[in-house]
């Protein structure tokens, strides 16, 4: 899998292939959920000081976030073994 933008990273051996800010370990979904529940940036960049003010702007003006809905989906599906269809 590979990341449509230098800024994320997306390798199967670092947590199983999820977005994450490159050369960390915190997923892109997480900036993404602080934000959607109404969280200011500012809370995301104290508790993740991994992820710069910079890159962190910079991903949310970058074609990243198009397929932010469809990932978000896919790992809400996938850990919530309820919401699969049988």
């Amino acid at each position: 899998m590979k990341s449509i933008t230098p800024l994320v990273q997306m390798a199967p051996d670092i947590l199983g292939g999820m977005p994450v800010f490159k050369d960390t370990l915190v997923p892109v979904k997480r900036m993404f959920d602080y934000l959607l529940a109404g969280r200011p940036m500012a809370d995301f960049l104290h508790d993740y000081p991994a992820v710069s003010r910079d890159v962190a702007v910079a991903v949310l003006e970058n074609d990243a976030t198009i397929f932010y809905e469809a990932i978000s989906k896919a790992m809400d599906s996938a850990a919530m073994p309820s919401s699969r269809p049988k």
